[in-house]
This record gives structure tokens, C-alpha cells and sequence, in this order.
């Protein structure tokens, strides 16, 4: 197996890891979630573990990876971007073509 090989094996070994892990604090939310009253641990402080404990594991994916998560965003995508001097040679091939 070549380096690059051994370097993108690891990478989604920890990828997954980090996927079972998030599977884990959920399972973890479901259960506090139903016992929270009887521990006396109120939702917020509970709620700020979690974005504590996920905060930790995108590090560790971007550290590793070089990929972050975002959130999905919902709205209206924005058009590409094109620098003028692209722009004006997509102008000018466009005229040439007519």
C-alpha cells in the first residue's frame, strides 16, 4: 500500500470514528433527555457539553483531514464567481462563436 493509500485509509478510519462517536451523543441525548429532571442537570448545561464534545470533534476532523463541517445552509445560492478578466474572455470567445 502506497503512502497516499495509508494516508486516505486513516483518514476515513478516523472520519468514521468520529460518525460512530456523534452516533454515541445522540444515543447519550436520548437517554439524559429522558432522565434530566430526576439528575437535577437542567437542559442548558447539558445542551452546552454537546456543542463543547462537537466543537472538540470537528477540530479533530480538520486538524486530521483538512475537512470541516458546516451546518447546512438553506437559501438561495449565490452565482459563481468569476474574476472581470475571465469574465471578458468568456464575453469574447461567446462573440467570436456567432
Amino acid at each position: 500500500m502506497s503512502r497516499r493509500e495509508q494516508e486516505w485509509t486513516i483518514k476515513l478510519s478516523l472520519m468514521g470514528s468520529i460518525a460512530r462517536s456523534q452516533e454515541a451523543l445522540a444515543k447519550i441525548l436520548q437517554n439524559a433527555a429522558n432522565v434530566t429532571d430526576l439528575t437535577g442537570v437542567t437542559p442548558e448545561t447539558l445542551q452546552e457539553h454537546v456543542r463543547v464534545i462537537t466543537g472538540m470533534q470537528g477540530a479533530l476532523l480538520h486538524m486530521v483531514t483538512g475537512f470541516s463541517w458546516r451546518p447546512p445552509v438553506r437559501g438561495t445560492p449565490a452565482s459563481p464567481w468569476l474574476s472581470e478578466q475571465i469574465s471578458q474572455r468568456r464575453q469574447h470567445t461567446a462573440g467570436n462563436r456567432r
